[in-house]
């Protein structure tokens, strides 16, 4: 299988190489950047400085940095005060940051920019869960939360691996990774807890009243009992896994071609695509992803401005920037989720779907159809996702819940 090469983000930044030096250099700025690891080209926010010279006639420098989780992303921002300018967190923090005053609206023109550039069922989703009016950022990724397992692995296939209960069979015990995240694990752990019902609801539809009045209640309201609940399970399950992580366990299931070590696991959709969506020497065409049969998440990571930014003026830019076909593809392309840009998102179906496409060469019985889901999923699978809240005074409760299990 082949990488596809964004043309689009070559010609772009080439256009911007060369410019006419003036008498007066223009005072350098800094913009500070707060994303996940492994989340963009180097080229792409370095390419920013060319863009936003061409558009301004100021320079300005890039700095950027790198965060694991949200929680240690939101403890940066309100403990140690740190003056970021843009941040990239998920759905549920930004609307936890958006009710604690953390971060600043988009200025008039970046609101319309993204309002017109963003897809409108994604904008649908966004505004029924964090940003009604869409003026605090911009869609970057998106995607779901799912299994993914090595298909050589013995005993595993999308039956086995059809629903939660999966990742707590003692069958795969010493192989299972889960995430390092307790919202993720939270959430995964109740939709395991609450399986029988769902799948019961299920039985009139995924868009039955019944089926989505109870995946929304998992995915937006807690209290004290689902909490202890939670927490049974996840030390139920905490003797069979290989380990708990972030970004590493993708790296170990690229490499691990044949699954002898780790083969299952929970993660989301960018993970998946991001090893899948390497150049033919760097992929491993052996692994599949599946969304099991009770539901599961869809997570959105946005580009936010900080209360603490210094340069809001290039953070609105950058944003702007985000925006561009070009550069959606590119972002895409690189990370192996899917961009929040329609445009972006249109061409590289595209491409990917073209009669001479080879990024599929290669690729074993059902991998293109898998992928193909994985990266845009239809209208019937989003039915049984929704996205996460923030829990308000229950965070708390969750997070010493999340380091109990941990250090238990």
């Amino acid at each position: 299988m082949k990488k596809l090469v964004s043309l689009f983000l070559v010609a772009l930044m080439a256009t911007l190489a060369v410019f006419t030096l003036t008498a007066c250099t223009p005072r350098e700025e800094v913009l500070k950047i707060y994303n996940w690891g492994d989340y963009m080209d180097p080229e792409t926010y370095k390419g920013f400085e060319d863009w936003y010279k061409e558009k301004t006639g100021k320079n300005v420098t890039v700095k950027y940095s790198e965060f694991d989780t949200n929680e240690s992303m939101y403890v940066e921002v309100t403990q140690k005060k740190a003056d970021y300018d843009l941040l990239c967190p998920s759905d549920y923090m930004i609307e936890r940051m958006i009710a604690e005053d953390l971060l600043l609206k988009l200025n008039d023109e970046t609101q319309e920019v993204v309002k017109n550039a963003v897809s409108d069922s994604l904008a649908t989703l966004i505004k029924g869960a964090y940003d009604p009016n869409m003026e605090y950022g911009v869609p970057y990724m998106w995607g779901t939360l799912g299994i993914m397992y090595n298909r050589l692995s013995e005993g595993l296939n999308d039956e086995v691996v059809s629903n939660w209960d999966a990742l707590w069979n003692s069958q795969f015990s010493g192989k299972i990774y889960m995430k390092d995240s307790v919202r993720d694990a939270y959430t995964i752990a109740m939709l395991r807890e609450n399986a029988d019902d769902l799948i019961a609801a299920s039985a009139n539809g995924y868009d039955s009243t019944e089926y989505q009045q109870l995946l929304n209640s998992i995915f937006t309201s807690t209290d004290e009992t689902k909490i202890a609940a939670a927490k049974t399970s996840l030390l139920e399950q905490k003797p069979l896994l290989r380990g708990y992580e972030v970004d590493s366990a993708k790296d170990d299931m690229l490499r691990d071609i044949d699954g002898k070590k780790g083969y299952l696991g929970l993660f989301w959709s960018c993970d998946a695509g991001y090893i899948m969506n390497g150049s033919e020497d760097d992929a491993n065409l052996n692994l599949r992803y599946i969304i099991p049969e009770e539901g599961s998440n869809v997570w959105v990571d946005g580009f936010v401005i900080s209360k603490n930014a210094v340069n809001v003026e290039a953070a609105n830019y950058f944003i702007q920037y985000l925006c561009e076909e070009e550069v959606a593809y590119a972002c895409m392309d690189y990370v192996g989720s899917t961009t929040g840009i329609e445009a972006g998102m249109n061409s590289y179906k595209a491409d990917l779907l073209a009669a001479d496409s080879d990024f599929f060469e290669g690729a074993p019985e059902g991998f293109k159809e898998m992928y193909i889901e994985m990266m845009f999923p239809t209208e019937e699978t989003l039915k049984r996702c929704a996205i996460m809240k923030d829990f308000g005074t229950f965070n708390s409760a969750l997070d010493t819940m999340w380091e109990e299990v941990k250090i238990s």
